[in-house]
């Protein structure tokens, strides 16, 4: 269990539905309907990202939820839904950060973005997930262990690791990984790791993600799919 000094406001393991393309009513009520214990809110997918706009909609979806947002402006090179230069992505993390119950933040994010938006999350008493995402493969332990090592220090209260598994000596790799730590959430991407999206919460993984339209990720399993299976095994 996560100590008691954290601001994270999830149960574990918990279950995030994906939003994406904007906040609809329709999605909203899918995705509670599945079994969503908090919602992603993928802002970097959004059409329109005028300020006003994003705080009306995201405080209507903060309203109507019931259930805490992690408020996410995901860079393009690591995956991101469109390009954004560092300062607008601040912008957008601070009008956001009053409805945020988490954020989640690159650790590949320049410096100052980086401790901008860490530093404005522990003022306003939100959770901070800095993560890192490898389409490509999955890095060599010692490799694994230092991006989680310079994750904590940046002052994430939990560190996030999604990276392309090739095959079992990956998934292995990622799974030891995940075995000794207790702030970790830990994805492994593409066809071999599409069961860690179930599996890898049973060891630990503090969050799995579930598409409830889009997939954002390869390998990312539908919501009720997920949270089916968990229930199957008894984690629900």
């Amino acid at each position: 269990m996560l100590k008691k000094k954290r601001a994270w406001p999830l149960k574990t393991p918990a279950v995030a539905g994906v939003i994406v393309d904007g906040v609809k009513k329709g999605t909203l009520k899918k995705t509670l309907l599945n079994g969503a214990d908090c919602l992603e809110v993928r802002v970097d997918t959004f059409a329109v990202r005028d300020l006003d706009a994003l705080k009306e909609g995201v405080g209507r979806l903060k309203e109507s939820a019931g259930v805490p947002l992690i408020i996410t402006v995901r860079s393009r090179k690591e995956g991101g839904g469109r390009s954004m230069p560092d300062n607008r992505r601040a912008e957008i993390f601070k009008a956001l950060m009053p409805f945020a119950g988490i954020v989640d933040i690159e650790l590949s994010s320049s410096g100052g973005l980086l401790k901008d938006v860490i530093d404005c999350a522990k003022r306003s008493g939100k959770g901070v997930i800095v993560s890192y995402h490898n389409f490509k493969t999955t890095p060599g332990i010692d490799t694994l262990d230092a991006l989680i090592k310079k994750a904590r220090s940046s002052g994430a209260d939990v560190v996030k690791i999604a990276a392309f598994a090739r095959g079992t000596k990956d998934l292995r790799r990622l799974a030891g990984v995940l075995a000794g730590s207790d702030d970790l959430i830990v994805i492994a991407m593409g066809r071999y790791g599409a069961f860690t999206r179930i599996f890898f919460p049973m060891l630990g993984s503090l969050l799995t993600y579930g598409s409830i339209t889009d997939g954002t990720a390869p390998g990312q399993l539908p919501l009720k799919e997920i949270t089916g299976e968990l229930r199957r095994y008894g984690f629900r």
